[in-house]
């Protein structure tokens, strides 16, 4: 009987060494999320009067572009990788919170749509919500996860644009809080 439990630990051991040289540490995947937040202030609405209803169906309204530093380089270096290791990298979530007045939300919203682009890369919808519930101050937008945004993650800047539609006139100054976070799924170096 012990003969047989030595030749299964035995095998055992050389089975698991087996697995380890089939499965090199270096093929193991990097799957992290990266989170990157901005600040963004709504621009003054024409005939700004805080709060007053647009006529008709209201007015479309582009937030100004607000480029950021990617720091792809140190989060390439930080898990040990190189961009041509990435495999993909998609936005995993977007949320927007309003900072400042106290008394603002998100009520003279109708829609909101998050644009990206990047150096020589095209601007590409990658969030939205149609659908905005009244009295909110934060509001997360759902991710298209099936734009894949590497060319634009491993550039230095990427410049994010929201695009609105209003139908009422925000508080002049509004600042927003945005959070944005991507999701990077790469193989370490060799």
């Amino acid at each position: 009987m012990r003969k047989i439990a030595a030749i299964v630990v035995v095998a055992m051991v050389f089975l698991l060494q087996s697995c380890i040289k089939i499965n090199p540490i270096s093929n193991l995947n990097i799957n992290v999320n990266i989170p990157y937040t901005q600040q963004v202030t709504v621009p003054q609405v024409a005939g700004d009067t805080f709060g007053v209803a647009l006529p008709g169906s209201g007015i479309s309204l582009s937030l100004p572009t607000v480029p950021f530093a990617t720091n792809s380089q140190q989060y390439i270096s930080q898990y040990n990788t190189a961009a041509n290791k990435i495999q993909e990298v998609d936005l995993d979530s977007f949320a927007m919170q309003v900072l400042s007045p106290g008394s603002q939300n998100f009520d003279f919203l109708d829609s909101v749509q998050l644009y990206l682009s990047a150096p020589s890369q095209p601007e590409v919808l990658v969030a939205y919500n149609y659908d905005i519930a009244r009295g909110q101050t934060t509001l997360n937008l759902n991710t298209i996860t099936s734009v894949d945004l590497k060319s634009y993650f491993i550039q230095d800047t990427i410049y994010l644009r929201i695009n609105t539609h209003i139908n009422a006139i925000p508080a002049t100054g509004t600042q927003l809080n945005t959070n944005t976070v991507f999701h990077m799924l790469a193989n370490l170096l060799d």
